[in-house]
Order: C-alpha cells, then structure tokens, then sequence
C-alpha cells in the first residue's frame, strides 16, 4: 500500500473529527486503510490503539484478498469502468424477510450508536456544527445476508456477474444533513445499492441522481425500498438539507467478477 502524506484538508478532517466526538479507533481505521502510514497517524492523533488492534487491521482476510485480487484483474481489463444498464438506476424492493432481520436488529441497538468518521466529508451538516450522521454497525453475519440477498436481482438487472465487496452499518442522517454529490469508489464500489430501513421526516428527503446521459434525477425511499445504481460512475448526492428527525439507510457494494 502506497503511504500517504498528510495534507491540509486531511489534518482539518482530523481535528474536526475529533471535535465531533468520533472514536479515535475509528478514526484510525479510516487514515490506516487511505494508506497513511501507522507512526504518522499516531502522531497526528495523539493516539495508539494497541498492538492487537493493529495487528487486526493489518491482516486481510481470505474474502479481502479475492476483492483485491479481483479490482487488479478488473484494472487492467478496463481502462474505464463501462456502463452497465441503459440508465444506470433503478428502483425495487428487497425481500421482507431481510428487512425484518434487519429492521429488528436496528430497534434492538439504538444504544449502540455511535458518531459516524466519513472519510472526505460528503456528509456534512448545513451548520457545519452539528453531527450529520451516526451508525450503528452490522454483524458480519447481517452483512453476509443482505448481499447474498440482493446479488441475483442485481446480476440480472446489470447483465454481469458480480462480486460483493463491502456492506456498511446503518447510516441514520440526522437533521440538517447533507450528502455531497459524488461518485463511489471506483476499484470496489461499481454497482451499489441503498436500502432505507427507517425514516421520520418533515418533507421528504431525495436521493438526486445524473443518469448516464447527464440528466439529474430524483429518486424517493421508502423503508423496505432499495435504489440499484452504476454508483462509481454517476454523481449522486442529497444536497437539499434533511428536514426531520432521521433517514436511515444500509449500503451494499459490488463490482464486476473477472476471477
């Protein structure tokens, strides 16, 4: 892995992040996996979580080294990533025995949550001041469900056999959030999906969305709905401030198999 330097905006990210309350250990993870070096990030924090916490993010696990092993192989296959539906979304459900699953463990552990490290800030708060999001993570088991669940739709609404890659815990914006538009992660995140588990709104919240021939949409969720997208090549973003309490959403990552 490449190692970084830490630049301006990546030292105000720090600060920021710290003065918002975020764990240092999550603050950690997010620079260590950017690729900035173990001594600089402990220097920069103040901070060392320990020799086995290290030892843990420093170690890929057999399904991590397949996704490298898969975005390399995709690199030079592609020198851009290609478009794989006409329009690039779509809007469907997922199965309501998951979402249950999933809503159930979501009541379960509202005392779990916890303030969210968003690498970049594309999530941010019209004051800049208040928190915009919080999470509650997922078990791996969780994880493994929702992607298994959703792959067979998603293979057959891109024409393409996918690998999954990444799922995230439950990200709940809360009021006054903002989610800058943007593109998602070009080596991993090439086919994405959005499920809203909950919601509590003032006026409703769209997801806004260019197709591939540039035309913004806007796209409207309700719990148990999920948005299919090309998400590493469409700019997408909720730019107009949340008006309400929460919005909560899980999102599940893919990229095209080649192994």
């Amino acid at each position: 892995m490449n190692q970084r330097v830490f630049s301006k905006e990546w030292s105000d990210w720090i600060l920021e992040n710290i003065s918002r309350g975020c764990d240092l250990d999550d603050i950690y993870s997010i620079l260590f996996k950017q690729g900035f070096n173990e001594n600089d990030i402990e220097k920069a924090l103040n901070y060392s979580p320990g020799q086995q916490k290290k030892i843990k993010l420093n170690e890929e696990s057999p399904k991590e080294k397949r996704i490298q092993s898969n975005v390399i192989k995709f690199q030079k296959s592609f020198k851009s990533i290609p478009k794989y539906t006409q329009k690039g979304f779509i809007k469907t459900t997922i199965d309501k025995g998951v979402f249950q699953k999933i809503t159930d463990f979501y009541h379960a552990n509202q005392n779990s949550k916890k303030t969210e490290v968003v690498a970049g800030d594309f999530v941010t708060n019209v004051d800049k001041k208040s928190t915009p999001s919080r999470t509650i993570d997922l078990p791996d088991q969780l994880k493994d469900e929702i992607h298994t669940s959703l792959l067979k739709d998603l293979e057959q609404w891109s024409s393409t056999k996918l690998l999954p890659t990444y799922v995230y815990g439950i990200r709940i914006y809360q009021n006054g959030a903002i989610l800058v538009p943007h593109k998602d992660r070009k080596e991993t995140h090439i086919i994405g999906t959005i499920i809203n588990i909950d919601q509590d709104l003032i006026s409703q919240w769209p997801l806004e969305i260019e197709d591939h021939d540039g035309k913004v949409h806007k796209i409207y969720l309700e719990p148990g709905e999920v948005i299919f997208y090309e998400s590493a090549t469409l700019m997408h973003g909720r730019p107009v401030p949340l008006e309400g309490k929460l919005f909560s959403n899980v999102f599940c990552h893919y990229m095209p198999d080649i192994s």
